[in-house]
């Protein structure tokens, strides 16, 4: 028995280091990536934020992965007109922009942008309730990014 338990404490400290190592590895590697996600200053764009805290856990790095991949997947040719960016940000150190969309938890926020400013914007919580249902996660986000979309064709 106590074999045991000793061997379940080893494994147990294993994981909580890898998982550290892990969260390290990933918040040291995005700041080369914030660089080329700032909204083009110019234009008319829908702007989708995927806002997490500093400390990610396995539910915000799935939702983050399936916005993403929604993007790609639905909103390539937006994504690479420039007229849909992708823009990840960590709430507790952008205090600012929390305040702006009175973010609490990690969620995604739809935003109109007008020449680099906030015009409109509809934050979607709900991600955390959809996400073990691809198609209505799929569905929520596109019906919100369709309809920010259908307002930058017809801004009247």
């Amino acid at each position: 028995m106590e074999k045991t338990k000793k061997i379940l404490t080893n494994i147990l400290l294993v994981f909580a280091l890898l998982s550290i190592g892990v969260a390290v590895g990933k918040h040291l590697a995005k700041p080369e990536q914030q660089a080329s996600l700032v909204p083009n200053a110019s234009g008319h764009q829908v702007a989708v934020y995927y806002l997490h805290s500093t400390f990610r856990c396995e539910t915000c790095n799935t939702i983050e992965s399936m916005t993403r991949e929604l993007l790609e997947t639905s909103y390539g040719d937006e994504l690479a007109a420039g007229k849909v960016l992708w823009i990840e940000e960590d709430f507790q150190k952008n205090e600012a922009l929390a305040k702006r969309f009175e973010v609490v938890a990690s969620c995604v926020v739809v935003v109109e942008m007008k020449e680099g400013v906030i015009a409109d914007y509809t934050r979607l919580d709900d991600v955390w309730i959809w996400m073990s249902e691809p198609r209505a996660f799929n569905l929520y986000i596109g019906e919100a990014i369709d309809a920010y979309l259908e307002r930058i064709k017809d801004p009247s």
